[in-house]
């Protein structure tokens, strides 16, 4: 991919995401936030399930196969905090602004790596 390509790619996905906010806060007026998670994830299942099952069928297949206990324990645990993370992010838009949601939700970008740093680098 080139650098020019690449730059509109993450424009346009800096331009969804900050649209999204908007969305979410107006969505929130007429909803709880239960609701709204639990649509907005219906919908991006009912999107990825056909193209996974295309193109990924044997990947899958291979991993649910080569060990379903650890298998479903990752799913979970990844669901989980999937879940809460956007529970927690649609429950703020309840009691704060947009601005303020907005800044924590992507403050996670800076302080992951330097939790990790911390996590990893002490022996």
């Amino acid at each position: 991919m080139s650098k020019t390509t690449s730059l509109i790619c993450a424009l346009i996905t800096t331009f969804i995401w900050g649209t999204a906010f908007i969305a979410q806060d107006t969505g929130m007026d007429n909803i709880g936030p239960l609701t709204f998670n639990a649509s907005r994830f219906f919908v991006g299942f009912l999107t990825v399930l056909p193209i996974a099952l295309i193109l990924e069928r044997k990947k899958i297949n291979y991993e649910i196969n080569s060990n379903k206990k650890l298998f479903l324990k990752y799913l979970f645990l990844m669901g989980i905090s999937l879940f809460l993370g956007t529970y927690l992010q649609q429950a703020a838009l309840q009691y704060t602004n947009i601005a303020n949601a907005a800044f924590f939700t992507v403050f996670y970008v800076p302080l992951v790596p330097i939790l990790l740093f911390f996590i990893y680098s002490i022996k």
